[in-house]
C-alpha cells in the first residue's frame, strides 16, 4: 500500500480533474470569467459540442473536489478559485501556484 500525505493526495485530485478535455475547457472558461461566477447553462453555450446540464455539473463536482472550482450556493454560479494555475512537476514532485 503506498501512502501520501494531504499535499500528494491533494495533487492527485488535482491531476485526475485534468485528465478530462471537457474540464480543461470549463476550468479555462471560468478562469477567462474570473472572478464573476458562471451558471451551468452559461458554461454550456461557451463548449464547443453539446454537452448535458447534467455531464457539466458532473465535471464541475470534479473540478470543486480538486479545489479549482468555487461555487456561490443558491444561484449556482461557479467560478475558478484563482485566475491562473500552473501546475509544476520535477524531481521533488508536483508543486500548484496559483495566482488570485
Amino acid at each position: 500500500m503506498i501512502k501520501m500525505n494531504s499535499k500528494e493526495l491533494s495533487g492527485c485530485k488535482i491531476c485526475e480533474a485534468l485528465s478530462d478535455p471537457t474540464r480543461i475547457k470549463i476550468l479555462k472558461f471560468l478562469i477567462s470569467k474570473y472572478p464573476l461566477p458562471q451558471t451551468i447553462s452559461e458554461i454550456e453555450k461557451n463548449l464547443e459540442r453539446k454537452v448535458s446540464a447534467t455531464t457539466i455539473s458532473f465535471h464541475l463536482r470534479k473540478l470543486r473536489e480538486a479545489g479549482l472550482v468555487t461555487t456561490n450556493g443558491h444561484k449556482k454560479g461557479f467560478k475558478a478559485t484563482n485566475k491562473s494555475i500552473k501546475v509544476e512537476f520535477n524531481g521533488e514532485g508536483m508543486r500548484i501556484k496559483e495566482e488570485k
